[in-house]
């Protein structure tokens, strides 16, 4: 980063496309929620449970982003953009259906692909899932704080993995197919 008056600006981002710009705050979302998991780990920062919230945010704001990346690149648009990470996942896979690009979202962040067995109680679910890690209550002012156990040596594993899994994705499938398009 630059450290003058001049607004920090890269041309290299401004000119990649908006998949490949999506990859990349995708890996820097996914890399802060790891870094916060590990400060917090070793009481650098704070073990509370609006700190939980910013490291979950930032995984699942990675998780997003890798997904609308993934689909933006097949050169497909995104129907309707949104936050939802199973209609994500579910046009994910409907673009990249072989198994080979299969990856496990931590079950914290609810994707479930048998949605539309209960869609009345899903729909009603999913219009908050995307909020809950951001903001104390719903619009309609239901709270979020739910008891939950909030494992930060356990996250960190599932932050890990899940950053392995989406680099593997995106350098070794999802990048090979769009330089061979």
């Amino acid at each position: 980063m630059k450290n003058s008056a001049d607004p920090s600006f890269s041309q290299e981002f401004e000119n990649m496309p908006n998949w490949d710009r999506s990859f990349w705050l995708s890996r820097a979302f996914i890399e802060a929620s790891r870094c916060l998991c590990t400060s917090m780990i070793a009481g650098d920062f704070s073990s509370q449970y609006s700190s939980s919230r910013v490291i979950l945010h930032l995984a699942r704001h990675g998780i997003e982003l890798f997904l609308k990346a993934a689909i933006w690149a097949s050169a497909d648009r995104l129907a309707k953009p949104n936050h939802n990470l199973e209609e994500l996942f579910l046009e994910y896979r409907r673009i990249y259906p072989d198994s080979s690009f299969l990856f496990e979202i931590p079950s914290r962040f609810k994707v479930d692909l048998n949605m539309d067995l209960f869609p009345e109680t899903m729909k009603l679910f999913h219009s908050t899932l995307d909020q809950r890690h951001r903001y104390p209550a719903g619009r309609n002012g239901d709270d979020f704080a739910t008891p939950e156990i909030f494992d930060p040596e356990g996250v960190l594993k599932e932050i890990l993995a899940l950053d392995k899994s989406l680099k593997v994705l995106e350098f070794c499938r999802i990048r090979t197919l769009v330089s061979e398009s």
